[in-house]
């Protein structure tokens, strides 16, 4: 009989970690107790939560493109294949909320596979794993910053609930991404400077889905320094001195 399950792999820890932070749309958000008139005269929150749920529809394009490049890595399939659900299952609460509430004009499954279409019919070669996985990992560190603010901007107490959910999730999902690129700079620290190149023209790839995608919210120099840091933490070298050429 199994008495524990000790995370001995990368995956596995990965696994262990999303269990530990896992919430259900159905369960763990109060949908009845939603106020449609608090929640609507925040119009432009609204605005920008429409924008998050487009982008995380757009994962199934994005992490497709991911798997085919780590097809022989069991840990970024395990680490894919949970982003995969769990951005599903954001998307899913954020149109069930505006849906809910009322917020005009409504996301169509039309619009969303029209988003979808051009980007899903570009290639993917295996020299943009290094800079996908950059884009990945740091659009998911941004996208924490990003929910955790707007909860604290939410006057709507069950959107405030519900966006640090998903804050959390974003969270775990940057660091699984962290964890991938440490694992291929372990075995071949060569790449260091790809990864700092990534970092230094990094743009977000929610921006293939809806266009321009602010890395941060304006006055959050936070987000910026700790997008910083994960670099820095990951290369051992400062991204600023890579972009000033001191590297």
């Amino acid at each position: 009989m199994i008495t524990s399950l000790a995370p001995r792999t990368l995956y596995a820890r990965h696994a262990a970690a999303a269990d530990r932070g896992g919430w259900s749309v159905e369960r763990d958000v109060r949908w009845g107790a939603i106020d449609s008139a608090l929640a609507l005269a925040q119009p432009a929150l609204l605005a920008q939560l429409r924008e998050a749920a487009l982008i995380e529809s757009f994962h199934p394009v994005n992490l497709a493109r991911l798997l085919r490049l780590t097809w022989d890595d069991l840990d970024a399939g395990v680490a894919f294949g949970l982003e995969l659900y769990e951005g599903f299952k954001h998307f899913h609460a954020l149109r069930s909320y505006l849906d809910q509430v009322g917020y005009a004009p409504p996301i169509t499954d039309g619009e969303l596979v029209a988003l979808r279409r051009e980007p899903a019919a570009a290639d993917v070669r295996q020299e943009e794993l290094i800079p996908r996985l950059v884009e990945f990992m740091l659009s998911e560190h941004l996208a924490a910053y990003f929910f955790r603010s707007l909860a604290a901007e939410a006057a709507e107490p069950v959107l405030a609930d519900l966006l640090r959910l998903i804050a959390a999730d974003e969270v775990r999902h940057a660091q699984s991404a962290s964890d991938l690129i440490a694992k291929r700079i372990r075995a071949d620290r060569r790449i260091v400077p790809e990864v700092l190149k990534a970092a230094a023209n990094f743009r977000h790839f929610g921006e293939e889905a809806i266009g321009a995608v602010p890395v941060a919210k304006p006055g959050d120099p936070v987000a910026i320094r700790t997008f910083a840091k994960r670099i820095e933490r990951l290369c051992g070298a400062r991204l600023m001195d890579y972009m000033k050429g001191a590297l």
